[in-house]
């Protein structure tokens, strides 16, 4: 009699079971944004560095390209190519025209007015 309750049991425990409404399957994810806790400590990386501090740059503004400012200039870089007793024989258009010596021999110079550059010179 025993034998006969512990089957039915069994079969009425398998009966229910398989007559169970299936649930779906459900996709638990877990994502974790790395915010933080209030009040817990959490060691920076190694690679951490603070923000650097925004510092405004000075405002450039070019000087006009369009011809170096003054005869005066020019004079000064022929100064610096070692000429001596610089006389400024043209300084209109957009060549300037010079007189200098080096060395002992006088030279004419032909200066870019653009530039400032000394582009020609010659023996006079």
């Amino acid at each position: 009699m025993l034998k006969r309750t512990i089957i039915a049991a069994t079969a009425l425990v398998a009966g229910f079971m398989a007559f169970q409404p299936v649930e779906q399957a459900q996709a638990r994810v877990n994502i974790d944004i790395g915010i933080g806790v209030p009040g817990v400590y959490a060691p920076r990386p190694y690679y951490y560095a603070p923000r650097p501090v925004y510092v405004p740059r000075p405002v450039y503004v070019p000087r006009p390209a369009y011809r170096v400012s003054y005869c005066s200039r020019a004079r000064a870089n022929i100064r610096r190519l070692g000429y001596y007793r610089i006389r400024a024989v043209d300084c209109r258009g957009s060549r300037y025209t010079f007189h200098a010596k080096r060395g002992g021999v006088w030279y004419r110079l032909r200066v870019k007015a653009r530039s400032g550059r000394v582009y020609k010179v010659t023996y006079l």
